[in-house]
């Protein structure tokens, strides 16, 4: 996607519709500038920061006690860490800033092993599912989640779009955790999901929603 940035935007400019925007998408694949926005907007975010130090890295996990450490841009839950240990936060900070890599760092939410991918198209909201995983801390399908599907809430549905639109999207897969207290945080909003295991478990194919919001959007 950000290889293809400068084209994307040359297309655009040129008068052809895109969705999601090149822009939109760009900040959307970066996680950190993305919660930042979010946060601004006042939707709950787990707390989160971007640090080159090693040692600052220590620090919060000293005070957060549980952390995630993410790429800054990713997918899949490939590449992502979870600690406890100071010792090991200071290594995996040091092999990130080797390769020119910032350290993205998360507080850990305590989620009941599952958490909630929405999907949106829009100001509509397709469906929901649970994705769940009793043997990970990663919910992903590509790490091997199972998926149930979910009657999406007033509460669900209102931080969706809200989402989507502080971030400029036009469809999104939206990841959210409930915490201890049942309250929702978004993890990440992805403006490029994959759907595979939201179509499995829903038989919803967004696909068709995409391309009727794309004419929609070129008749205006």
């Amino acid at each position: 996607m950000i290889r293809r940035y400068d084209t994307l935007r040359s297309m655009e400019k040129s008068g052809i519709t895109l969705i999601n925007r090149p822009d939109a998408m760009f900040v959307a694949r970066d996680k950190f500038y993305s919660l930042v926005k979010l946060k601004n907007a006042g939707i709950p975010v787990p707390e989160t920061a971007v640090v080159e130090d090693p040692f600052e890295a220590m620090r919060l996990v000293m005070k957060w006690k549980d952390v995630v450490i993410k790429p800054v841009v990713g997918s899949l839950g490939l590449g992502s860490i979870r600690a406890e240990d100071p010792d090991i936060v200071f290594r995996v900070s040091k092999s990130l800033l080797s390769i020119n890599q910032p350290i993205y760092i998360q507080k850990y939410i305590n989620k009941p092993q599952r958490d909630i991918r929405i999907f949106a198209v829009g100001d509509r909201i397709l469906g929901g599912i649970y994705r769940i995983n009793k043997s990970s801390w990663k919910t992903n399908v590509a790490q091997g989640s199972l998926t149930q599907v979910i009657t999406v809430n007033q509460d669900l549905e209102e931080i969706t779009l809200k989402s989507m639109k502080v971030l400029g999207l036009d469809y999104a897969g939206i990841d959210i955790v409930e915490d201890e207290s049942g309250d929702y945080k978004i993890l990440e909003v992805n403006g490029s999901p994959l759907w595979g295991g939201f179509y499995e478990a829903t038989k919803i194919n967004p696909a068709k929603y995409i391309v009727e919001h794309l004419i929609k959007k070129m008749k205006k």
